[in-house]
């Protein structure tokens, strides 16, 4: 049975490893749409891929440019100008690439206690980076490239930040039983504290987002077991839960856009009629999609300039997913990528 199991992780880590093509040139620029590859945990295969508009597909393209890994876990990327943000995990790193070009200009290193998840700029000189296992948010200098102290402490585990209303709204969910939350801290950014932590009515929130109303929405996964998920809608001005929708599912993503919000649950993309509290289960599917059942829907995104869909597909975990373009009720394309596809971003 040893000898089976040794086997086995070996065919698993064979399948996870991506061979370098070290004759691959570098473009002039890069355009179209980015996939961000979370990669597995410990393993360091979270890569950067591009499809171009004409439909080419360019694989680890940050690999191409830099001559060197991504990293360890993948967890956030943003656009700030001529730069994209990736923010490391498992690494703790925090990447700067120049746009068009890819080439990184900015390496931060976070402290080993570090578990950095998310990249929030709110000033040309002033950003935050939370993280998940340290009780910390860290105040960083993107201009310089460098930790600002003192920072900011918080109660475990931060998840996801959102800037709104001259506040910056953080969840704080669980990470693993018997360790718990469900509170949203509130901190004032001009002096870098928590100003108060509002107790949720549901466990483990996690994403994050503003509706159109100017409320704060927040997504409550639930422990994943006997408790399902619930959206929490909070009045920035009074701090106070103005509304509560119990869902019959997790939810793992929030995303607006316009007017409408939608998100990433067990059932696929639904969307969400945050006026009335009406969830539609069923907005894209896997049977939509034709996605087996035990395979993952990792993320999406609406691309507003094509009008389709863009859905990652992990398939089974641990092995190279799949992005599948959607739109008007029909599958436009399917294109192999890296290892967890979970973030997507349109440059220009």
């Amino acid at each position: 049975m040893k000898r089976l199991g040794w086997i086995g992780l070996l065919l698993l880590l064979a399948c996870s490893r991506k061979p370098r093509i070290d004759e691959d040139t570098p473009q002039p620029a890069y355009r179209g749409l980015f996939v961000l590859n979370e990669g597995q945990w410990t393993l360091g295969n979270a890569s950067l891929d591009l499809i171009a508009s004409d439909g080419t597909y360019y694989e680890d393209v940050f690999y191409t440019v830099n001559r060197q890994p991504l990293g360890d876990v993948a967890n956030h990327i943003l656009r700030q100008g001529d730069t994209l943000w990736i923010t490391m995990n498992g690494s703790r790193l925090l990447w700067g690439l120049s746009l068009p070009s890819l080439a990184a200009r900015v390496r931060l290193a976070f402290p080993s206690e570090a578990s950095p998840r998310e990249f929030l700029p709110l000033s040309p000189n002033k950003a935050y980076v939370n993280s998940l296992l340290d009780s910390t948010i860290y105040r960083v200098d993107p201009r310089r490239g460098t930790l600002s102290p003192p920072h900011i402490r918080i109660e475990n585990f931060s998840e996801s930040m959102l800037y709104h209303a001259g506040r910056v709204w953080v969840t704080c969910g669980n990470y693993a039983y018997p360790l718990r939350n469900w509170k949203v801290a509130c901190i004032d950014p001009q002096r870098d504290s928590v100003l108060y932590y509002l107790n949720l009515p549901r466990e483990n929130p996690g994403p994050i987002e503003r509706l159109p109303s100017g409320e704060v929405l927040v997504g409550c996964r639930g422990n994943y077991a006997d408790q399902k998920g619930m959206l929490v809608h909070i009045d920035p001005s009074t701090a106070t839960i103005t509304r509560t929708t119990p869902l019959n599912t997790s939810v793992f993503i929030l995303r607006r856009y316009g007017n409408e919000i939608y998100m990433l649950t067990d059932s696929g993309v639904s969307r969400y009629q945050w006026q009335t509290g009406g969830v539609e289960y069923g907005f894209i599917s896997k049977r939509h999609l034709r996605i087996a059942d035990p395979e993952l829907m990792y993320g999406f995104h609406y691309d507003s300039l094509t009008g389709e869909w863009i859905i990652a597909n992990a398939r089974a975990g641990g092995v190279r997913g799949e992005v599948i373009v959607y739109k008007d009720g029909q599958i436009i394309r399917r294109q192999n990528v890296g290892v967890f596809p979970a973030k997507f971003l349109r440059y220009p």
